[in-house]
């Protein structure tokens, strides 16, 4: 990981930074803002289709945004995931490139009681943010040019786990029937969000100065989901396939993070081998106690199905104008806005539920999604695009079910438009879904007759 530079010209493009100052090495410079930048798919599957996760389950794959998807796992599995991305932000008259590789989360997913049961339970980014903006302004004494550096590190991290109960009719000899899950996640948040700002003087007679601000916060948020199955068409005999729909509804209910800050203003110097050397102490706060709340979030999903394929759509809103942050916090909420994502997903599996050779037996995964951001710079509302696409491909032969992930999407986020940067995007998805042998059973005792 390492930071990005941004120049003269990029930088008027970022008026005062807002609350969080993030992750370093994220390589945006809208990362200054808010949280920064919120991650949304948690493994390489969901994000090789757009992002949609509401009406939708995986046997053999877990996905922590609907926790009612849950109880569609066949059998165990372990996931993990990593996201490397690269970058180029174009301004007015100038463009810069960066790149960044993030770890998308480590997932355990455990069916039991027939399947009636599942549990699941994870670690994954939250916030991934981090920037380094420079810009500089001539003194008034004409003596040369002041350079202003802003800097940021930290980020917000998710461990969540997650109980999912399924009910369901009695199924005729041709599976046709109905099936309602619905499941909970209790999601920890933790991290801490840092800014800095510099101020260095090219001549004597002035105080070189630095102000730090560290955020740290954590607590609990509860989400609950729900997923409802039936049948769209029928099975009548055996060999006919049948579509199958299934509805989806989410919501995380709004919390009150627990912060400590901790802020120190001081003036420095630099010594002859460059190294800064604090002088005086202008101002110091440390840990002082404070809140932030997050409003409460909502998703509407709707899918259809057979052994061979699926498609889901879904949306999801949250209103961060309604963040609250109490003064203690230093927090400036005024600059973020109404979220909402619309995501398009789909996936192919030519073998479907039997056997088949290797291609026949790979899933191939295709996405679109849209994004009005909640960050709101220069009084315009950010809004992203992305497509995506993506293969899982069988490993460890046909007694088993895992499965190599792999993706990609090419986005945009931002216009050129009041100032603003573009940022143009492309990421590479690799992952790993492990599950036992067919002859093995994971967490289950055996017994001797």
């Amino acid at each position: 990981m390492r930071y990005y530079f941004i120049s003269l010209s990029l930088a008027a493009a970022l008026p005062s930074v807002v609350l969080g100052q993030g992750q370093q090495g994220s390589g945006s410079p809208y990362s200054a803002y808010g949280f920064g930048e919120l991650l949304g798919s948690t493994q390489v599957v969901r994000a090789s289709m757009g992002g949609v996760g509401i009406a939708t389950y995986d046997p053999y794959g877990l996905d922590p945004s609907n926790p009612a998807s849950y109880t569609g796992l066949i059998r165990p599995v372990f996931e993990a995931g990593i996201a490397m991305r690269t970058m180029r932000f174009e301004g007015a008259s100038l463009s810069t490139k960066g790149n960044r590789t993030d770890l998308l989360g480590l997932s355990l997913g455990i069916p039991f009681k027939a399947g009636r049961w599942a549990v699941g339970f994870g670690l994954s980014p939250y916030s991934d943010v981090g920037y380094r903006i420079t810009s500089a302004a001539p003194l008034s004494t004409g003596e040369g040019d002041v350079r202003y550096i802003y800097t940021g590190d930290g980020g917000l991290n998710k461990a969540f786990f997650g109980l999912a109960h399924a009910w369901e009719s009695k199924r005729d000899s041709l599976g046709n029937g109905w099936r309602v899950s619905a499941g909970a996640n209790y999601n920890h948040l933790f991290g801490q969000l840092v800014e800095s700002r510099q101020a260095i003087y090219p001549v004597g007679g002035f105080y070189n100065s630095n102000a730090s601000n560290r955020l740290f916060l954590r607590d609990g948020v509860i989400s609950l989901g729900t997923q409802v199955q039936s049948d769209l068409v029928k099975r009548v005999v055996r060999s006919d396939e049948g579509l199958r729909f299934m509805v989806g509804v989410t919501v995380e209910l709004g919390t009150s993070l627990r912060a400590d800050r901790t802020q120190v203003v001081n003036s420095f110097s630099y010594s002859a081998s460059g190294v800064e050397l604090p002088f005086d102490t202008v101002q110091y706060l440390n840990e002082v106690a404070a809140r932030v709340e997050l409003p409460v979030a909502f998703g509407l999903g709707f899918g259809v199905s057979n052994a061979h394929w699926s498609l889901s759509m879904e949306h999801r809103m949250r209103d961060w104008t309604k963040l609250v942050a109490d003064e203690a916090s230093g927090a400036r909420v005024n600059d973020l806005g109404v979220q909402r994502t619309t995501s398009l997903g789909g996936s192919f599996r030519p073998a479907g539920d039997v056997g088949g050779n290797f291609w026949e037996r790979t899933i191939y995964r295709l996405g679109f999604r849209y994004m009005e951001d909640y960050l709101v710079v220069k009084n315009t509302q950010l809004d992203e695009i992305g497509m995506s696409f993506g293969m899982s491909l069988p490993v460890m032969g046909s007694s088993t079910r895992s499965r190599l992930n792999i993706g990609a999407e090419l986005g945009e986020r931002g216009s050129l438009e009041n100032g603003l940067l573009r940022e143009r995007f492309a990421d590479v998805y690799i992952g790993i879904s492990i599950t036992p042998d067919l002859r093995e059973q994971w967490f289950k005792k055996r017994r001797i007759e």
